[in-house]
């Protein structure tokens, strides 16, 4: 027969379990709902550009050649992401080499959004000559600027002269770190907000428009490749008037 401090030690040690389980259950419920958010971006890229195919009067054979090779890399994409829900582990920036270059990352992110863009918003880009290669995976670099112009998008949507402006230049104080700047004309982030905008599950856009996780996800993989993300008070100067400038910040890749 138990004494009554062995029922205390085994009911404690129950609980102990049961908090263990449960925590495992919310990491998993993060992870899940941040998997089924990162699985629409490839899911809108690969419809958009179905549409754009069926839209078109005529198209010759070189443009479905790069639309269908495009949607080859998409899938290739979900597939990955499938795998690490299956695996019930945390998303882990695996592969390979951790190399990109930062020009054709953002050609491909804009042929990816090419659908959205065409709607009206005018985009411009600008990266300066001296930007070296960044230490990270072309993939995680493109999965936090699909989220961050993907939020532009959604910001202008509503202006009479929609702009969103891209640039990449070397950070000035740091010259081992390449800042890449998203910024855009919309309405702005309301001040009350701003210090929750990277919470898991926190979100402007409604439950019926947003998530909560692209930002969150963005400035997790940002610091998990010694990088950041950030919403910065001052926007700085830019060619044209912005309102909301989004901030990642890289590691430039160290040649032996």
């Amino acid at each position: 027969m138990m004494t009554r401090e062995q029922e205390l030690e085994a009911e404690l040690a129950r609980l102990r379990d049961l908090l263990t389980s449960a925590g495992r259950l919310a990491e998993f419920g993060r992870f899940a709902a941040q998997q089924i958010h990162e699985l629409r971006q490839p899911l809108f890229a690969i419809k958009g550009l179905g549409q754009l195919l069926l839209e078109k009067e005529r198209v010759d054979l070189e443009e479905v050649l790069d639309f269908a090779r495009h949607i080859v890399d998409q899938s290739e994409r979900l597939a990955a992401l499938v795998s690490n829900l299956r695996q019930f582990t945390a998303p882990v920036l695996q592969n390979a080499k951790r190399r990109a270059e930062v020009g054709p990352v953002l050609v491909r992110v804009t042929s990816l959004l090419d659908y959205r863009l065409r709607k009206g918003p005018t985009m411009r880009t600008q990266i300066a000559p001296d930007v070296p290669s960044l230490a990270v995976l072309p993939h995680a670099l493109e999965q936090i600027l699909i989220n961050l112009i993907a939020n532009a998008l959604d910001a202008v949507a509503s202006v009479a002269a929609p702009l969103i402006q891209v640039r990449a230049q070397i950070v000035t104080a740091d010259p081992g770190f390449v800042a890449i700047e998203v910024a855009d004309n919309g309405s702005g982030v309301a001040k009350a907000v701003r210090g929750r905008l990277f919470e898991t599950f926190f979100t402007t856009k409604g439950e019926e428009h947003g998530t909560g996780l692209g930002l969150a996800v963005s400035r997790e993989i940002a610091r998990s490749m010694g990088g950041d993300l950030v919403l910065p008070d001052d926007v700085g100067p830019w060619n044209e008037a912005v309102v909301t400038v989004f901030r990642l910040t890289l590691p430039v890749l160290q040649e032996l």
